[in-house]
């Protein structure tokens, strides 16, 4: 690995870190040469960062627009199909929030046009133990993930992908509850013929494995289905008195991520990113041999996480033991 260099043009940038501004930087830089941006800049006035760098403005605004310079970068050198993703803290005055993060959100929605995809929530396991009086202990922060637009890459299938036992194929009397709901039902002839065909067609696609699972709701039986789209549960239980949910078997994917704080012996920096949530999204948002960025490095966990998903990175940050920090974190690995 190189290692860090005070000028951003003395080479490739690949696969190193750059130390510096970034948004001095990231105007050397091709553009969109960059698959997905995962980074958690300092947050506003929460600890001393040296005092370079962003996180010292004096006011919310003054912070948000430093980000935003930035962001107005990112969005040259991301590709199309790119992802951004931004880790932020909130900060407490005069024992208020202030909503930091949601008010950058709003702002990087509306002055760059981006899409919002989701807000995944980093539940942290292990947060700073304190015992206020007033106020419950935040064990929470957001993870924004923006995009340029509707063609971005995402393999759902590969995140928090834990793999499931062999699943059986069910024996016995499969449906025959739904079969004696149906008989004793309020449905017309018609419908009850038309409920008994589709039940067979859903146990025929149990049986061959393309399922998991299924529920039947019957109109009259059991309670309405929620929701009221053309096409949904509720209208086809109001259409043919009654609605199929097939279970695929799949885990959801939810915007919830759990994990400690992480600390590294002999690393001095002050915030190190969660490893493993920072895989997860590389996983979700970043083809294998893509290039992730993050422009506010720090200890490098973006990273180290970006070369063990098997992807090339780029390391940018303006405080020079910093860059340190990553460099040796990425030689010792």
């Amino acid at each position: 690995m190189r290692k860090p260099s005070s000028r951003a043009n003395r080479g490739p940038f690949l696969n190193t870190v750059q130390c510096g501004d970034c948004v001095s930087i990231l105007r050397q830089m091709p553009k969109q040469s960059v698959d997905v941006v995962i980074t958690s800049p300092p947050y506003f006035q929460q600890r001393d960062y040296s005092g370079i760098g962003i996180g010292n403005e004096g006011t919310v605004n003054a912070y948000i627009d430093s980000l935003m310079e930035c962001l107005g970068e990112l969005l040259r050198v991301v590709k199309p199909t790119g992802s951004i993703v931004y880790n932020l803290g909130d900060k407490y005055l005069n024992s208020s929030l202030l909503l930091v993060p949601y008010r950058f959100a709003i702002a990087a929605t509306e002055a760059f046009g981006l899409t919002l995809v989701n807000n995944i929530t980093w539940a942290k396991i292990n947060p700073t133990p304190r015992q206020f009086k007033r106020r419950l202990v935040s064990s929470t922060e957001p993870f924004f993930h923006f995009v340029k637009g509707d063609d971005y890459y995402y393999a759902r299938d590969k995140f928090m992908n834990e793999p499931r036992g062999k699943q059986n194929s069910p024996t016995g009397r499969l449906g025959e509850k739904y079969r004696g709901l149906i008989a004793e039902s309020s449905l017309t002839t018609g419908q009850k013929v038309r409920a008994l065909r589709c039940l067979d067609e859903v146990i025929g696609e149990v049986r061959r494995g393309d399922i998991q699972g299924f529920r039947m709701k019957i109109r009259g039986v059991h309670a309405p289905a929620f929701g009221g789209q053309d096409g949904g549960r509720k209208i086809q239980m109001q259409r043919n008195g009654f609605t199929i949910i097939r279970l695929l078997g799949e885990p959801m994917k939810k915007d919830l991520m759990q994990s400690p704080v992480e600390t590294i012996k002999g690393i001095g920096h002050p915030a190190v990113f969660p490893m493993g949530v920072v895989q997860e999204l590389i996983k979700l948002l970043c083809p294998v041999g893509g290039v992730v960025l993050d422009p506010y490095v720090g200890s490098g966990t973006t990273l180290l996480a970006a070369r063990e998903e098997n992807c090339q990175y780029i390391g940018i940050d303006i405080n020079p033991e910093y860059c340190g920090y990553a460099a040796r974190r990425l030689s010792n690995a």
